[in-house]
């Protein structure tokens, strides 16, 4: 996927409304940017410049109840 600044318009728009902003019908480019950005935790919609230091992945749930004592 590319960087949402790469994006025609259009594309930013079809995404805001899909992902349920508000009158993105009506937003100009930079309002359309600014709501898809300011959305933490949308996946390939944010943009993070540094890459995640823990991997929540590397870490296994026991229940409580299987912990060794």
């Amino acid at each position: 996927m590319r960087p949402l600044r790469e994006m025609d318009t259009e594309e930013i728009r079809a995404m805001a409304v899909r992902g349920g902003i508000e009158a993105a019908h009506e937003m100009d480019r930079e309002e359309l940017l600014d709501a898809l950005l300011a959305r933490p935790g949308e996946g390939a919609w944010q943009e993070d410049p540094k890459p995640v230091d823990v991997n929540p992945n590397d870490y296994r749930f026991e229940a409580p109840e299987r912990r060794p004592r």
